[in-house]
């Protein structure tokens, strides 16, 4: 934002919000098994879009999850809320270097959908699934575009 790193450098003070995000996450590796869990929970005041990833050492990232943003920024931002952002478990096996194998579990779909045994996928496709979600997608956009649409989601369940 402009003259905001002059404002912060000079006054300490910045009129540009900080990033408010919470998280854990956990990583388990179990090397006897050849894989690493990792269980993340994000909150926050849910503005900006963001994203959390890992790489692995061979420079390969996974994603753990993605945010669209839940309103606009006076909303948001002034709410200061504590909204749940990104939540995964995900299983990721691993060569006997310490690199990803290339596949991807999730176990919290496991569980959800009481599946007796852990699927993986293609790091390729899981990622995917994250990257072509569209920027806007499920975000009210009255005050972006004058358009109610995503405006109710989840009100007339």
């Amino acid at each position: 934002m402009p003259g905001s790193p002059q404002m912060q450098e000079r006054l300490d003070f910045s009129y540009v919000p900080t990033l408010n995000v919470k998280y854990k996450i956990i990583i388990d590796i179990d090397t006897v098994s050849g894989h690493m869990d990792i269980a993340t929970y994000i909150t926050g005041d849910a503005f900006p879009n963001c994203e959390a990833f890992i790489v692995g050492p061979g420079g390969q990232v996974i994603s753990l999850g993605i945010h669209v943003r839940k309103g606009a920024p006076p909303l948001s931002l002034s709410l200061n809320a504590d909204y749940p952002m990104i939540v995964s478990a995900l299983r990721l096996p691993l060569n006997n270097n310490g690199s990803f194998k290339g596949t991807v579990g999730d176990e919290l779909f496991r569980q959800a959908n009481k599946y007796p045994k852990l699927s993986f996928h293609k790091i390729a496709d899981w990622n995917y699934r994250f990257t072509s979600i569209p920027a806007n997608s499920g975000h009210c956009m009255l005050l972006e575009k004058a358009s109610l649409e995503n405006c109710f989601n989840g009100l007339l369940k």
